[in-house]
């Protein structure tokens, strides 16, 4: 008997020791807050709740997920040589009035689909406050 019951163990323990495995997906979206800088205003929430495709309007773009890497962008650098200087100024105000705008620049500055003197306004207030 002893050796029947030894041989049933043996025989059904493959079975026992082939379980399935599976890793669930979570994400964690909760908490945040906002964070300012000069005119800007960026309300969020903390965890790695979505990683993808960047999300886009006018001239911000952002993406979710671990930090993407690189020097944050600055808008007053409207010609993206890394400085913000005269010639960002010159470049808008030509942009603004109908001359060719820096590449994946317009002068749409705040993104609320309308050229106008807001947007002026706008590149001026990002002007004078620079970049931290």
């Amino acid at each position: 008997m002893k050796t029947l019951a030894f041989i049933a163990a043996v025989a059904l323990a493959p079975v026992c020791l082939a379980q399935p495995y599976e890793i669930s997906w979570y994400t964690i979206d909760s908490g945040g807050g906002t964070s300012t800088g000069g005119i800007y205003s960026l309300s969020s929430t903390i965890g790695q709740p979505d990683a993808g495709a960047p999300m886009s309007g006018g001239i911000y773009s952002l993406q979710g997920g671990f930090w993407v890497g690189g020097a944050p962008s600055c808008p007053a650098d409207f010609n993206g040589d890394g400085f913000v200087d005269g010639f960002d100024y010159d470049d808008f105000v030509a942009c603004f009035e109908g001359d060719p705008c820096p590449p994946g620049k317009d002068s749409d500055f705040n993104g609320d689909g309308f050229p106008d003197g807001f947007d002026y306004d706008d590149f001026v207030a990002a002007f004078e406050a620079g970049c931290v």
